[in-house]
């Protein structure tokens, strides 16, 4: 069993919403690998283990269409070829945001999982922490390697910026190119997923994601969304959230001025590559 296409990222650019609405189409099915995360990791982190290992994450997978996602891949130097040397008929899909907007992001979201603290959650101390947080930003830097294997065609490029706009539109689109139904899309479409958010009380979120996570076990899943698109996650959010001025610190306007600047050729590069106004990057 082999996938028909991967996700290749990028992290912090809504990959989880699209996991998810790849993961809720009928004809779709996506790899489950171990402890139950949506990334595979196979052509970057474990591609000692072998082929055999890979493909037995697709065994339970029973749509006409098989795919699997790895925030990963896209800034893996060794990935394109590796990905191309196994399948180079594969469909690659990858989504992309301000390039600032996701550093910082990507900050809040170490903060999150409690891999930053003390002086470090202050976002200038986190980029000197952590190269990766600008790093995973040069997209034109990483897709022009995708591209050297890989024909344009191949690849679905999502802006996120387009989902706040029609996110039905681009759910659409992606369906198409995947070459499945798109009269029906996922009720979840237009709701975001795994928000960065640090709970005022863990125990209460443990207890909330079990639930969640055993009415998913028993078939509820359906339920669950329809729950959610009436806004009951929000308001469970809000009642057990801390806020976000008293968890991330504010990135100072000289920090973002210095970025923006930082980005600019490779914003403009990108634009050319892809054929698509980013002016909205520089600001």
């Amino acid at each position: 069993m082999k996938p028909d296409f991967i996700g290749l990222g990028v992290q912090k650019c809504a990959t989880a919403w699209l996991y998810t609405i790849l993961s809720k189409h009928p004809q779709i099915s996506m790899a489950w690998p171990e402890g139950r995360d949506k990334d595979t990791k196979f052509f970057s982190c474990f591609y000692d283990r072998g082929f055999e290992w890979y493909e037995a994450l697709f065994h339970d997978c029973s749509g006409e269409v098989i795919g699997e996602y790895s925030t990963s891949y896209f800034y893996h130097v060794e990935s394109p070829e590796r990905i191309y040397d196994y399948s180079p008929e594969m469909k690659l899909v990858v989504s992309l945001r301000h390039p600032v907007e996701r550093a910082f992001s990507n900050h809040k979201h170490e903060i999150r999982l409690g891999r930053v603290s003390g002086e470090n959650t202050v976002f200038e101390n986190g980029l000197k922490n952590n190269p990766m947080y600008l790093y995973q930003s040069l997209y034109y830097t990483h897709l022009s390697r995708w591209l050297k294997y890989f024909p344009r065609e191949q690849l679905f490029i999502i802006i996120v910026d387009d989902l706040k706009d029609d996110s039905k539109k681009i759910v659409q689109q992606l369906y198409r190119f995947l070459n499945v139904s798109y009269e029906n899309i996922p009720l979840i479409h237009n709701q975001r997923i795994h928000e960065t958010h640090i709970p005022k009380n863990k125990a209460l979120e443990r207890l909330t994601t079990g639930i969640i996570k055993c009415f998913r076990q028993i078939g509820l899943g359906e339920l669950l969304d329809f729950l959610k698109s009436k806004g009951l996650k929000k308001i469970l959010d809000k009642v057990n959230t801390k806020k976000e001025q008293d968890v991330f610190p504010p990135m100072k306007k000289e920090t973002r001025a210095s970025l923006l600047k930082y980005f600019t050729e490779e914003n403009e590069k990108l634009s050319a590559l892809i054929n698509r106004d980013l002016t909205a990057w520089g600001r």
